[in-house]
């Protein structure tokens, strides 16, 4: 009896399949082209800026004696 009661399932489960996947890649791609538009003052290009400052002042500092 309490078997039968586990196999019973809603019909709508099977439309709603999936749907966390596609909520999730839209949310994604609109956080990704929010990052990228922009051109040169994007905030991508602007994190890669900060990053080739850091890493220029971390490599002089290092090749000092």
């Amino acid at each position: 009896m309490r078997r039968r009661a586990l196999e019973i399932r809603c019909p709508r489960s099977g439309m709603q399949r999936g749907q966390a996947a596609v909520e999730y890649l839209v949310v994604t791609a609109v956080i990704v082209a929010a990052l990228v538009a922009g051109g040169d003052q994007s905030i991508i290009s602007q994190l890669c800026a900060a990053f080739r400052s850091l890493y220029r002042a971390y490599s002089f500092a290092l090749s000092l004696p």
